[in-house]
């Protein structure tokens, strides 16, 4: 198993900015994820202004860090209509010290039968992927799992997120093997910095024992929250931290 991100969702405009690019800094791994929606991030709100600081204080101090841009409610059912509303728009224009995309990976937060997104909407999603030439990533569940199979046919370039429990931070009883042979497939769903080491192994051995190439990131967010349910630098700092090290020690047991 290669691990490429150790992704920490939920950061916003009560995240410390220079904690949190220390952070990345120090674990080259890390991943922020950042999610909006027009309640999240409405025009002239909190959080828009919040990732206008970010680039800027990244391009101010010659950084780059990984982050994604994790897509919600009516702006992702927009999306599958191949609508791009001008707030999320300026989101994904953003560039940085390279002046490459701030965020490269888009997360599209949808759920048949939950969200107004209709099961055709491949040929939207596809041309939408030429249009913004931006990597997505597709939550895998019960519900996406036959359209997700059908924008792979069709060649969609895109990274797979098995979540269960969709959002709601809840841990699978087994990690489901991956889908694909070549796709960056990644695990959420009840991951915390206490258990991330079981859960990786656990991650794995479901990969090891799959015929794909095994590149394979991980997502947490509820698990990093404090008491007020925003994202916790000290517990991020925990997650990374055993993390890391699990995979240099599961690097060094297999020889690689």
């Amino acid at each position: 198993m290669i691990l490429n991100f150790i992704t920490c969702s939920g950061a916003n405009e009560f995240t410390d900015i220079k904690e949190l690019v220390a952070l990345m800094q120090e674990y080259p791994l890390g991943e922020i994820a950042v999610q909006v929606s027009e309640k999240q991030s409405p025009a002239g709100g909190a959080r828009i202004e919040w990732v206008r600081e970010l680039s800027a204080y990244l391009k101010d101090n010659g950084l780059s860090i990984n982050a994604a841009l994790h897509i919600n409610r009516k702006w992702v059912e927009e999306l599958c209509r191949g609508i791009v509303v001008q707030e999320l728009q300026e989101l994904i224009e953003m560039r940085d010290i390279d002046d490459l995309p701030l965020f490269k990976r888009l997360q599209l937060n949808f759920k048949l039968g939950r969200d107004d997104v209709h099961k055709d909407c491949d040929s939207t999603l596809l041309e939408l992927q030429h249009r913004l030439k931006r990597r997505f990533i597709l939550s895998c569940n019960d519900s996406n799992e036959k359209l997700i199979h059908q924008l792979y046919l069709e060649g969609l370039h895109f990274d797979v997120l098995y979540d269960a429990s969709f959002g709601a931070g809840i841990r699978p009883d087994t990690r489901k093997a991956p889908l694909f042979a070549d796709v960056l497939q990644g695990y959420a769903g009840g991951i915390t910095p206490s258990n991330v080491s079981s859960e990786l192994g656990s991650i794995a051995y479901a990969v090891d024992h799959a015929p794909s190439v095994g590149n394979t990131y991980i997502d947490a967010q509820k698990g990093l929250e404090d008491e007020n349910s925003h994202l916790s630098i000290d517990k991020c700092y925990s997650y990374l931290s055993n993390a890391t090290y699990w995979y240099r020690r599961y690097r060094y047991v297999k020889g690689c």
